[in-house]
């Protein structure tokens, strides 16, 4: 049996991978030549700008790829406790510093990627066609039902045609997917989307961090939310391999930013605290200004599509595109290769039905990281998209939710589990979490409590949380 992924990016890497158990062949389709080591390529434009690999991330890239974690170390990668290393000015002031007892995996994307890739291709059945762009499917017709055999596709050097054989093609090529204009050249209609954009830009340098920075310096990472409706710029700075420092910023709800050097420099003290614009003239540049609009969350709503196409799946991004400011592209392009692993196994990898069964599962798994996506865009008032049904008051719940955190340790810790996701999102609506969040807003309004554009002496470090809740 034979299987094609259309896109060699982390989400097809990830898919390949569990292909690889069920298919005597896995090919892989790249429109790039792909980098030999860790290199930017033009298929990902948002590669040079900051990724975060959340934990759960972590934890699904090391059941796919034993070892992952071993050799991005090997390569540079850092892993830090963000609890206590990273410097959050949320919308309602500076995060307290608590020690959560998980390490996150700090690297850029063409370290990550690359780490996968290397393993990926050298699993026994993978192949790799390159410079080859997939422009249609191929089918065949059993009765009623449309079945997929293969991929139409081009060499970009040669111009000519491709022609590739499979048993199941799975569209891995990311938000730009080109599978709606396929179906629709086989007479079917594609599926509907829904798309959320908060009209946001970001902009990003690399630096190589100082040799010495002053003692009161005592993270490693910060991170300056945005505060609606008047504040509307937010940045955020990494350290990854090499002594190096990615600094993005972003403007939200149309907000723009200029992407010469100096206008950037002069950008990062459009946020609301100086402390990433004090960090970077302490450093120095080694790139150029990147530039990304690419910032809307389109979902494709597989899982609903009334469409019959056997031997088709679209996985991660390719069905589900979130707004990457958000950092959980990488996460959960892992999840969902893991769930096409779990679908193959309970129907068989030919399966008339697998399809449909993955995108309903898909689906549920990525409804999570979308709430979250698309629940922190619509709080913007420039955000275009449909506000969904009781929007109102879940975000008054989350505008409560996220200030309890500076007072009280176990709601940090579970939001923090939440937002890696490590836990579900109903994890904060526990009744234990919502009488938490309940004390804490009373007590807030008793003291007038309001947030401080400064960067306060840090708090005492606190232990983990281990009291269990349930949730």
């Amino acid at each position: 049996m034979k299987a094609v992924v259309v896109g060699a990016s982390l989400g097809g890497l990830c898919a390949a991978r569990v292909l690889a158990d069920h298919f005597d062949s896995v090919t892989l389709v790249e429109r790039d030549e792909l980098p030999r080591g860790s290199a930017d390529r033009p298929g990902v434009p948002q590669g040079h700008h900051v990724h975060a690999l959340l934990a759960r991330g972590m934890t699904e890239l090391e059941a796919l790829f034993p070892g992952f974690r071993r050799r991005a170390r090997e390569r540079g990668a850092l892993e830090l406790d963000m609890g206590t290393t990273a410097a959050f000015f949320r919308s309602h002031g500076w995060a307290r510093r608590q020690r959560f007892g998980i390490d996150l995996l700090l690297a850029s994307r063409r370290l990550i990627e690359s780490v996968v890739r290397e393993k990926c291709l050298a699993l026994p059945g993978v192949h790799l066609v390159e410079q080859t762009a997939a422009t249609g499917l191929r089918t065949t017709r059993d009765g009623q039902r449309l079945r997929v055999t293969g991929i139409r596709a081009e060499n970009r050097k040669t111009r000519d045609p491709v022609e590739i054989d499979a048993d199941l093609v799975v569209d891995a090529s990311g938000r730009g997917s080109k599978a709606p204009e396929w179906v629709r050249a086989l007479g079917l209609s594609p599926p509907a989307d829904t798309v959320v954009d908060g009209r946001a830009v970001y902009c990003t340098r690399w630096y190589r961090a100082p040799d010495r920075v002053p003692e009161s310096w005592w993270w490693r990472s910060i991170a300056i939310e945005p505060r609606p409706p008047d504040d509307l710029y937010a940045a955020v700075l990494i350290p990854v391999e090499d002594r190096q420092w990615i600094v993005t910023a972003a403007g939200i709800s149309g907000r723009d930013l200029p992407s010469d050097p100096e206008g950037f420099t002069a950008a990062l003290r459009w946020v609301r605290s100086p402390l990433i614009a004090d960090a970077v003239a302490l450093a120095e540049p080694i790139s150029p200004v990147y530039r990304n609009r690419s910032m809307s969350s389109r979902l494709r709503h597989y899982e609903s599509w009334r469409q019959r196409l056997d031997g088709f799946v679209a996985v991660a991004d390719a069905a589900c595109a979130f707004n990457p400011i958000y950092g959980q592209g990488m996460t959960t392009s892992a999840i969902c290769a893991r769930v096409l692993e779990e679908e193959i196994a309970r129907s068989g990898p030919t399966h008339p039905d697998l399809a449909v069964r993955f995108f309903r599962s898909q689906a549920r798994a990525q409804s999570d990281p979308w709430a979250l996506a698309t629940g922190a865009d619509l709080r913007f008032p420039g955000t275009v998209g449909k506000r969904p049904f009781g929007a109102a008051l879940i975000g008054g719940y989350m505008s409560e939710l996220f200030p309890a955190t500076s007072d009280d340790s176990l709601v940090h810790f579970r939001l923090f589990e939440v937002l890696q996701m490590l836990r579900p999102l109903s994890a904060v609506f526990a009744p234990s979490i919502v009488a938490r969040v309940a004390r804490s807003a009373i007590r807030r309004r008793l003291r007038g409590h309001e947030a401080t554009a400064r960067l306060a002496p840090s708090p005492p470090v606190e232990e983990p949380v281990e009291v269990a809740l349930s949730v």
